[in-house]
């Protein structure tokens, strides 16, 4: 017990880093069991426990989010930027492994271990910056997802090759064995624990008996615990059923994750000069390879630069994923001690990078390196005419209320699926990100009449309401914190809602004179 006290003791400490720092938990997590481990406090079969029960409900819940659904309009993109990165960063860092001098097993145990973003980090970085439905947002989600059920299912594949292609073979046959267990039990099983969300301990004990079940089977088949564990997850990974279980098993499955990583963390050897050199070589690979070549591949399946730019730049690390294929690789002996001090090393790098790189500013400053004409259809009106900044899912019903109210109008927005979309309606609009001043400057937001934004955050209205001073900028918003950050800037807020096109019109209405007066005082005389 005094061991397990002093992981909790330890992981809190890393949390409370994090936290502090505004940085993502599992590099300090790692850290706080390096330094528990210098200390000889904690023995080694605490640490193997805590590693097993770990790993187990981590890759559990990370099963659970692999929902197709939640991909929609970008899953051909995501598919796409999903393949074509694993394939580039596996051949690249089999290269550079090579040219390391490490041999076949240890190198394609490395190259593995680059092929995966880490799913916690972005994903919990798209939720703060409320990004999670933007089209770019859903792409970056998608490539999550499936890098790691390939990497998942390839872990077998790299552990049993070694042993000849007879052991790869039933390594594969196993896989199938547990992907139609995985499908039985989302078929007949996840409904039956749907209805039983309302009383939370048989739902729990439900969720539990699938995941050892899972496991129990892999073991029996002689397949990774990792692999049962992940496919338990996916089992349940329909919607509804997925949030149900999160919420269920999230108290139980935090405290063994943050176990897990201290414990792994005090499994890391202290690094030599040689190890901390190619951790830094795999580390640069993956931040400079990654954001241009995903960058490259989603302008090509629609998006635009910008938004192109952060989805490469959010998918450069390496995951979690990538410490749980060290970790049975090492006590497989597959590869030495030295080889997972590095997969650890380049985790913990690119994991500390990340938030540095995704920033506004940074992603301003990379795009000016990489200009792209922004696509347009239709014809510009000089003054008079309403801008508005996102034309999805709020967006389009109010385009068609301002149409039909004999508006000219013209949109803005980075989902070529919208642009085609508005195409045969005769709407001018503009394929690019609405946050661009020289997009923005296209649509002569300067002139409008009016500019309406429906942008996710607040934050990138900034440019248009300094680019359009004298014009009422409207701009949709959640809360009274947001409010105020837009009245602060000259901006109107407007509370969502779902009566907010006929809320748009009266507020026009209510407001035409003035409306007319300022579009006056702006046309030359």
């Amino acid at each position: 017990m005094t061991g397990i006290a002093l992981l909790l003791a330890a992981a809190a400490i890393g949390h409370i880093g994090a936290r502090a720092l505004r940085l993502p938990a599992i590099p300090f997590l790692l850290a706080a069991g390096f330094a528990l481990d210098r200390t000889g406090l904690v023995a080694i079969t605490v640490l193997e426990d805590a590693l097993v029960l770990g790993v187990a409900f981590l890759l559990f819940v990370g099963g659970t989010e692999l929902n197709p659904a939640r991909l929609r309009t970008q899953r051909r993109a995501a598919v796409r930027v999903g393949l074509v990165q694993f394939a580039v960063l596996a051949a690249s860092g089999l290269a550079v492994c090579a040219a390391l001098g490490y041999d076949v097993v240890a190198a394609g145990y490395l190259a593995l271990a680059l092929t995966a973003s880490s799913t916690l980090v972005g994903i919990r970085l798209l939720q703060r910056r409320r990004q999670m439905y933007e089209p770019f947002g859903r792409l970056v989600v998608g490539v999550l997802l499936l890098q790691d059920f390939l990497v998942i299912l390839l872990v077998p594949l790299v552990t049993g090759i070694p042993a000849g292609w007879a052991a790869g073979a039933r390594e594969l046959a196993g896989i199938v064995i547990l992907l139609v267990l995985a499908l039985a039990t989302g078929r007949w099983v996840a409904p039956a624990l749907l209805r039983a969300e309302d009383d939370e301990e048989p739902l729990l004990l439900g969720a539990l008996t699938v995941l050892f079940l899972f496991v129990a089977v892999a073991g029996l088949i002689g397949m990774p615990l990792v692999v049962g564990a992940f496919l338990a997850g996916v089992a349940l990974s329909r919607f509804p059923v997925n949030g149900v279980i999160r919420t269920a098993v999230a108290p139980i499955s935090d405290f063994f994750v943050a176990l897990f990583f201290t414990g792994l963390g005090a499994l890391v050897g202290l690094p030599s000069l040689t190890t901390l050199l190619h951790a830094a070589i795999l580390a640069a690979l993956v931040v400079l390879v990654t954001p241009p070549l995903v960058a490259i591949i989603a302008e090509r399946s629609g998006l635009a630069a910008r938004p192109a730019l952060e989805a490469g730049l959010l998918l450069s690390q390496t995951s979690e994923i990538s410490l749980v294929i060290g970790l049975f690789g090492w006590l497989e002996g597959h590869i030495t001690a030295q080889v997972f001090t590095v997969i650890a090393l380049v985790t913990v790098l690119t994991m500390l990078l990340t938030p540095a790189i995704t920033t506004d500013a940074v992603v301003w400053r990379v795009l000016r390196l990489h200009p792209v004409p922004h696509r347009s259809r239709g014809l510009f009106p000089d003054s008079g005419h309403i801008v508005l900044l996102g034309a999805g899912t709020t967006g389009l019903p109010l385009l068609e209320t301002l149409l039909g109210a004999g508006y000219d109008l013209v949109a803005i927005d980075d989902d070529p699926a919208i642009a085609d979309r508005l195409a045969p309606s005769g709407i001018t609009c503009i394929r690019g990100d609405a946050a661009d001043p020289e997009v923005l400057r296209k649509a002569r937001v300067h002139t409008a009449r009016l500019v309406v934004s429906t942008l996710r955050r607040p934050e990138d209205n900034h440019r248009v309401l300094d680019l359009a001073p004298n014009v009422p900028v409207l701009v949709r918003v959640f809360d009274e914190h947001d409010a105020g950050w837009i009245r602060r800037r000259g901006g109107t807020p407007v509370a969502y809602a779902d009566a907010t096109a006929d809320a748009l019109l009266a507020w026009m209405d209510s407001h035409r004179d003035t409306l007319d007066h300022s579009l006056a005082q702006r046309l030359p005389a």
